[in-house]
């Protein structure tokens, strides 16, 4: 959710306990200590530690584990604006071929946080008193921010659906099972409606364990 900065002011945030020292990760970020009007706004640039992800049964780790991260806040008159910006790259198991994907993420993320407000865009799950917790907001906006699939490479052959074995190194010499022909009706509709993935198995893929192509 979008919501255009009240203001800005060029005072950075007063160090507190919630900042780091020495480049230490950022977990929490105290609001008491920042000296900002209403109105006014601070900028912190800081490594954020992110907790690994679990997709589907797998774990995909951050690197770097603590990437810097950019804090915009915006202190309005009755609550704040947040935004958290920064770059990393998510590693772990191709859902093709479940060998090392490494695919880069970019965030950008807002949250507001007002006073009395019911309304669940205008209240702040990382905010607890005047406390945020920038750890668990980097973790979820990291997750937000990944592709639809996560491949080793845009044309991964993925794994042979009869013996497992990995098709980017080549052919297995498998047999490609015959599509059952009572699906041919079915595909012949999609094809038509221009469905790209109506869980309709191909000749190349007749158990349909591989990932369908992504929407653009």
């Amino acid at each position: 959710m979008e919501h255009p900065p009240v203001g800005r002011s060029d005072s950075g945030p007063s160090r507190t306990a919630g900042r780091p020292d020495g480049g230490a990760p950022l977990h929490q970020f105290d609001l008491r200590g920042l000296d900002v009007p209403s109105g006014g706004a601070s900028i912190l640039t800081a490594p954020v530690g992110v907790a690994p992800l679990q997709l589907g049964g797998q774990t995909y780790t951050v690197d770097p584990p603590a990437p810097e991260m950019r804090l915009d806040v915006v202190r309005a008159a009755n609550g704040w604006h947040f935004r958290l910006r920064g770059q990393a790259d998510i590693v772990g198991p191709c859902w093709r071929c479940l060998e090392a994907a490494r695919l880069p993420v970019t965030v950008d993320a807002t949250e507001v946080a007002l006073a009395g407000s019911d309304d669940p865009e205008l209240s702040c799950l990382y905010l607890t008193d005047d406390t945020l917790d920038v750890a668990a907001w980097s973790r979820d906006a990291v997750a937000e921010a990944m592709p639809a699939s996560v491949v080793c490479a845009p044309d991964c052959a993925g794994l042979c659906p009869t013996c497992g074995a990995n098709l980017n190194l080549g052919d297995c010499g498998c047999v490609t099972p015959e599509v059952d022909a009572r699906w041919a009706a079915l595909a012949d509709v999609a094809e038509r409606l221009g469905v790209v993935d109506a869980g309709i198995p191909d000749s190349d893929d007749p158990e349909g364990l591989r990932e369908p192509p992504a929407e653009r």
